[in-house]
């Protein structure tokens, strides 16, 4: 159980051996005071003394110690939840490229994948205090909206702004991210992570995807998918459907032995997207699947 305690802030604990110093210094001078008592007679020392009783006792200055001893501790943090990954609280950078396709319109996790997609790459950054992030949003081509930062805040307006009507060309090309992240990440590369938030990959992605993984030095891959193996419908802003090219209703269903070809050719580490936030914050499988593809 003890090995479990740890604290969210540990520099309050600085504050500690403060308030006992200056617990132990008032309490010295008032000991100094007594000891002038003991050159007064005895009977004259008692008539004198104002508040005796309490002098042997407890004082304020001790309730006021503990009390801020108390508070220091908790402003510290103590929690006794599973830590994080230290992959994610410190300083290993992380590429995030998510896909922004007519798919991700799909309204089988709501309001639609994209949005959930949104609210899960947040949720992530957050739990990843003090470590570089970049974003990626790619869709027949990619491009880098968010050079590695390590303020959560500065991804969320570009994240709020991406849409497949401002993508140059339509698709879902992941092969695309592969040169933008390698020179995002530079030479930490190696130690870093690129992670997908999309509905599935083409089968068209396995190669350069495997290719990619087997490069020396190449970052760790995973995936978070977004979406139900069955799909739903993907709704235009006007609430009309998205259409195929050859005709009918895009097809956003997810397929399943894809993505079991991308995870055991390519090595990337897929995690299943759920309706809840459990997924991105930490402990979580995608915390243990992208710490597991960095270690």
């Amino acid at each position: 159980m003890i090995d479990a305690l740890h604290f969210i802030r540990p520099l309050w604990l600085i504050a500690l051996p403060v308030i006992l110093l200056v617990w132990w210094l008032v309490r010295r001078r008032d000991a100094s005071q007594a000891m002038v008592g003991d050159f007064v007679a005895p009977h004259l020392r008692e008539a004198l003394t104002i508040n005796r009783d309490a002098r042997r006792g407890l004082r304020a200055v001790d309730g006021v110690a503990v009390a801020l001893l108390v508070t220091a501790i908790a402003a510290a943090g103590p929690t006794w939840s599973k830590q994080a990954s230290p992959w994610f609280t410190e300083t290993a950078p992380l590429v995030v490229a998510i896909e922004v396709s007519d798919s991700m319109r799909s309204n089988d996790f709501q309001p639609t994948r994209l949005d959930r997609a949104r609210f899960k790459v947040m949720d992530l950054v957050a739990a990843r205090t003090g470590s570089r992030t970049a974003l990626i949003a790619y869709a027949g081509s990619a491009h880098i909206v968010v050079p590695p930062s390590t303020d959560p805040e500065v991804l969320q307006p570009f994240l709020e702004s991406l849409d497949p009507a401002i993508m140059p060309t339509p698709g879902a090309a992941a092969d695309k991210v592969l040169p933008l992240a390698t020179t995002l990440l530079g030479d930490q590369s190696a130690g870093g992570t690129l992670l997908f938030v999309n509905d599935g990959f083409d089968s068209g992605d396995v190669a350069p995807l495997s290719a990619f993984a087997a490069q020396p030095g190449s970052p760790a891959l995973a995936a978070l998918v977004v979406g139900t193996d069955d799909g739903g419908v993907a709704l235009l802003p006007d609430g009309s459907p998205v259409m195929a090219d050859g005709g009918g209703r895009l097809d956003t269903s997810i397929d399943v032995s894809l993505l079991r070809r991308i995870a055991s050719e390519a090595g990337v580490s897929v995690v299943r997207a759920s309706t809840g936030d459990t997924d991105a914050t930490p402990p979580s499988s995608l915390h243990s699947s992208i710490a597991r593809a960095a270690a």
